[in-house]
């Protein structure tokens, strides 16, 4: 970069460098260039232990996940996130108690993870859905084609209700009922219901995307035969057939 093109390696250029190692797998690397990195704000420190902590829960590395994770509380930078992260991160390991004991620990420093939010603009207007909340017009129409969904997609296999999610003492039914009703879930279906086919449907959400649902988008693309593009806290998602533009890493 700098012989070649006069521009001096910033701290942004080596995250995309870990971000690129991350998403082949190869987490040492990733790890040992992180640590070495020299970050001049917290902005920019948040940018690549945030990387390092999403790639780390998704490739099951507890180890990096548990530094990535302090590093962000420590900066009181996406403090809420890497509780959750971390504890998920944990959960998907087998780890319950220790799970549980982040939740805890999160709540006993009032952490507190903002509500998850999503919405579609359609015309002149937004309409936005919170999770579990199915008090807005047309929420029967979007429980009942929410529930034929699921079935659908679990005559192709989809187990639902499982992934990227902590749960505790609670029955597979219930959980699966939890999770079908995450606030872009609930976006999705009613868009389906107003939107006309042949357009494609358009999500915002303001936290990160779970790995359940976003299994799910991918199967009711496929399904229904509809695009649907998803921005969430950290990117674009395009699904189409039955597939998502990310190559299931975000």
């Amino acid at each position: 970069m700098l012989e070649k093109h006069g521009v001096e390696p910033e701290a942004k250029h080596y995250t995309c460098v870990v971000d690129m190692y991350c998403r082949v797998g190869r987490l040492d690397e990733a790890h040992k260039l992180a640590k070495s990195i020299h970050v001049e704000t917290p902005a920019e420190g948040a940018l690549l232990w945030g990387t390092l902590l999403s790639a780390s829960r998704l490739h099951g590395r507890v180890d990096i996940a548990q530094e990535a994770s302090r590093r962000l509380i420590e900066s009181n930078q996406q403090v809420a996130g890497a509780y959750v992260t971390l504890s998920n991160a944990y959960a998907s390991t087998g780890e319950w108690e220790i799970a549980h004991g982040l939740r805890s620990q999160m709540k006993q420093a009032g952490v507190v993870k903002d509500p998850g939010c999503s919405w579609v603009e359609i015309r002149d207007s937004t309409f936005v859905f919170h999770a579990g909340n199915l008090s807005f017009e047309r929420g029967e129409d979007v429980l009942r084609l929410l529930r034929e969904l699921e079935g659908r997609m679990k005559e192709r296999g989809y187990a639902g209700g499982s992934l990227g999610l902590v749960f505790f003492e609670v029955e597979q039914e219930a959980k699966e009922e939890i999770v079908s009703l995450h606030s872009e879930r609930l976006a999705l279906a009613f868009a389906l219901i107003v939107i006309p086919k042949g357009i494609t449907i358009r999500v915002m959400k303001n936290l990160r995307m779970c790995k359940d649902c976003h299994e799910a988008f991918k199967a009711i693309s496929g399904i229904v035969e509809r695009d649907f593009i998803v921005r969430d806290v950290n990117r674009f998602h395009h699904f189409r057939d039955g597939s998502c533009s990310c190559g299931d890493f975000w």
